[in-house]
């Protein structure tokens, strides 16, 4: 292997493990805010890549408004289902009873929910592919080639990761959010609505779902099916960096797809698939906190 391929490997890795790290960013919003799992995570983000594909294809509206039509469309979609169905479990749930195992069941049936919905659209049953926002020809940094897609796609990974980073750290709301996530029970006694900022939390992680949805739409070819395989390498990710480490999500997802592109050089394009699932478990063994998890918490479900 010759130093030029392995540059060149290593910088689309980072492409693709941008994208990887801002869907398990999603997962993990939601699981700190919640304690669930989002099953539901992959669909969210196939849902956001129609979504951009229609607001771009029909509306023909610039790209920068269907990122934001799709971010939109999801965070009300995320906040509703929260709303809807799991405050609903909650508050049929009688008291001392046990409902995360009921809400991630929920997670999972608005995924097959959300995959039949799709399926009811014509537009919907030939494999599509999001058209490129930005044309040209390939740029050279050192010996890599870079196409103007996966610059675009980097640094409006790069721009929404400082975002979250910037929202959590400097706003009230982040840092009200953050202390709904770290204890519950303590930021209710404290007088913060926990149920909304778990409503928000729900909202912000399926609006970045969405803008994921746009991001990868454009490098893969979009189908009702396509949530699935993007899912497990967000969850992937997520155990790489820590299911609890915002930072270590990042980390864990540009890691991933480094690996991914470095196992197809090396060893070959069909050991890819497994890359992922060799991955999370050699992490579960060896450090099943993750990278910046912090110690192992043992809950009863």
């Amino acid at each position: 292997m010759s130093s030029m391929a392995l540059y060149q490997s290593i910088a689309s890795g980072i492409v693709s493990g941008c994208v990887y790290a801002l869907v398990a960013l999603s997962v993990v919003l939601i699981f700190k805010a919640s304690d669930v799992v989002n099953f539901a995570g992959g669909e969210f983000v196939m849902l956001g890549a129609f979504a951009g594909l229609g607001a771009l294809t029909f509306l023909e509206v610039p790209y920068f408004l269907a990122y934001a039509m799709a971010a939109v469309a999801l965070f009300f979609l995320g906040a509703i289902f929260n709303k809807v169905v799991l405050e609903g479990v909650l508050k049929r749930a009688k008291h001392g009873q046990r409902t995360l195992v009921a809400m991630v069941i929920a997670t999972l049936g608005l995924s097959y929910v959300i995959k039949g919905g799709v399926r009811l659209f014509s537009f919907t049953e030939e494999v599509r592919r999001l058209p490129s926002a930005f044309s040209g020809p390939p740029i050279f940094i050192g010996p890599v080639v870079m196409q103007w897609q996966d610059i675009a796609i980097v640094s409006i990974s790069l721009a929404l990761m400082l975002a979250l980073y910037i929202f959590f750290q400097k706003t009230l709301t982040g840092k009200v959010l953050r202390a709904t996530s770290q204890n519950p029970r303590a930021a209710a006694l404290v007088g913060i609505p926990v149920q909304l900022m778990q409503l928000y939390s729900w909202g912000l992680a399926c609006a970045i779902a969405g803008v994921s949805g746009v991001l990868i739409g454009a490098k893969l070819p979009v189908s009702p099916d396509f949530g699935g395989p993007i899912m497990l390498l967000a969850f992937a990710a997520a155990i790489i960096g820590g299911f609890t480490s915002l930072p270590g999500v990042v980390i864990g997802g540009i890691l991933l797809g480094i690996i991914q592109n470095l196992v197809g050089i090396t060893i070959s394009s069909t050991a890819i698939a497994v890359t992922p699932f060799v991955v999370i478990m050699l992490v579960l063994v060896f450090r099943p906190q993750g990278l910046l998890g912090g110690r192992h918490r043992i809950k009863k479900v």
